[in-house]
């Protein structure tokens, strides 16, 4: 190999060797837990609400978010399918039961989402995925799509736990999709405050003592014209809503915001799930 040909050699490899560690270092990260879960009590009622983050065995570069929450007899479980590196949507499904039931479900296109919703005829046991459809249509985009990412509600707790992991001071805007409706969203990062921890850790001792933390802040309003009422809810909390994170684990500890009928009020983390290898 001549002295020219070595150099071209050299080149092209620490090239390359400099684009591989670039990669390794940008590669999306899953959070450490694999699911946690939070209770909010008012009154006679008890909500909860369980978040998992998975990945796809088929394609790394799609994670799902799934999520069942529950008060009183209503339900729902939510799933969305995103991309890891950015949080983009793809699809979303809903599924609600309580005095109705109802599946809602969501393909992010490139020009329009399409928009389903199927509801059972009768109580025959029939699974929701073969309930007939009662709706078909497609929505268009705001403007502002072309300018920031599109999103969901619950997307919002990987999001500020990302933006937190990063430090004070930083932020990040969004465009988040309810059911018709769109929000623009801001989420920056600060310092938090001392929380009162008190949750279980599968497997493990549970978790009790005071906290410091840092915090996100998230303030939503409306994108275009809302089709509906403001329906822009994060566990049920409206407003401005503010989650805490532990410096020391990076774990969501409490989300703050307004809830109906109660006012100002917080949700606080139960247990969770650490995961058993960080992908």
């Amino acid at each position: 190999m001549t002295k020219l040909a070595r150099i071209l050699f050299i080149n092209a490899f620490l090239a390359f060797n400099s684009v591989a560690q670039a990669a390794a270092i940008e590669a999306p990260q899953l959070p450490e837990w694999l699911a946690v879960e939070f209770e909010q009590k008012a009154f006679w009622a008890v909500a909860r609400s369980r978040i998992e983050v998975l990945p796809t065995p088929d394609d790394p570069a799609i994670w799902e978010l799934y999520v069942q929450s529950s008060v009183v007899n209503n339900s729902e479980r939510v799933r969305v399918n995103f991309e890891s590196a950015t949080g983009r949507t793809l699809k979303r499904s809903r599924l609600s039961q309580g005095k109705q039931q109802r599946l809602k479900s969501y393909e992010y296109e490139a020009d329009f989402i399409v928009r389903e919703r199927r509801e059972p005829l009768t109580n025959d046991g029939t699974v929701p995925q073969n309930w007939p459809a009662t709706s078909h249509t497609e929505l268009a985009y705001p403007a502002s799509a072309s300018e920031i990412m599109v999103t969901t509600p619950y997307m919002l707790l990987l999001l500020a736990q990302q933006l937190q992991a990063q430090g004070t001071g930083k932020s990040m805007d969004v465009l988040v999709h309810t059911d018709l409706n769109f929000y623009r969203v801001h989420l920056i990062s600060g310092n938090g405050i001392p929380i009162t921890a008190n949750y279980d850790i599968t497997g493990a001792d549970r978790a009790i003592g005071t906290r410091e933390t840092l915090a996100v802040a998230i303030h939503a309003e409306p994108d275009t014209i809302l089709e509906k009422k403001n329906d822009f809810r994060l566990l049920g909390l409206n407003g401005e809503i503010i989650l805490f994170f532990d410096r020391a684990t990076g774990l969501p500890l409490q989300i703050r915001g307004q809830a109906p009928r109660i006012g100002s009020t917080e949700i606080n983390l139960k247990s969770v799930t650490m995961r058993e290898t960080k992908l």
